[in-house]
């Protein structure tokens, strides 16, 4: 019996062995993966960026014995300088970003105040994006294409007074099945 207990290991063993060899040597016929293999990983980069139109910065001054006459002043200097269309909205704190500046002096004689005012055009953004299984800057590629679509400037609207106002790159990787 103790003779019987011996080969049964060495048999097991050598079984293992035998089968270990056949598979790793790349023995027999190629099998189909077996349910439950894991599936072949794919890389996907995704990307996304908006864009605006560049907006316009304007400065108007003014002086004057009165705070509210160098405002006012200001406020007219300031919305001449805007292009013609935009003169109507010179106010319009939708339209405009305002900052303000005052200075009053006063050596002896009559205070004088100045001010300046400087518009900011507040330009509404533009989101582009895309996924490939290309690179990161093709996915990057793709976005700007997007955004640039949906902004009504189609092509490079960078080159056409556009500027990015953000980018987001991802890099995933998902497996396929």
């Amino acid at each position: 019996m103790r003779e019987e207990r011996k080969n049964i290991p060495m048999m097991s063993v050598s079984w293992l062995a035998a089968c270990l060899t056949v598979s790793a040597c790349g023995g027999g016929s190629e099998a189909a993966p077996a349910a439950g293999t894991p599936a072949s990983p794919k890389t996907e980069y995704r990307c996304s960026i908006d864009v605006a139109k560049k907006g316009g910065e304007f400065a108007g001054k003014g002086s004057g014995e009165d705070p509210a006459k160098a405002d006012e002043a200001a406020w007219t200097d300031v919305c001449a300088k805007l292009p013609e269309a935009e003169r109507p909205t010179c106010r319009d704190e939708k339209k405009w970003t305002v900052t303000k500046s005052s200075m009053s002096s006063g050596g002896g004689g009559p205070t004088t105040h100045s001010t300046t005012l400087t518009l900011v055009a507040i330009a509404p953004t533009f989101a582009g994006e895309a996924t490939t299984e290309v690179s990161s800057d093709e996915a990057c590629k793709a976005a700007l294409a997007d955004a640039c679509s949906k902004a009504g400037a189609a092509g490079d609207c960078l080159a056409a007074g556009y500027e990015k106002k953000g980018e987001a790159r991802t890099k995933k990787t998902v497996m396929q099945k």
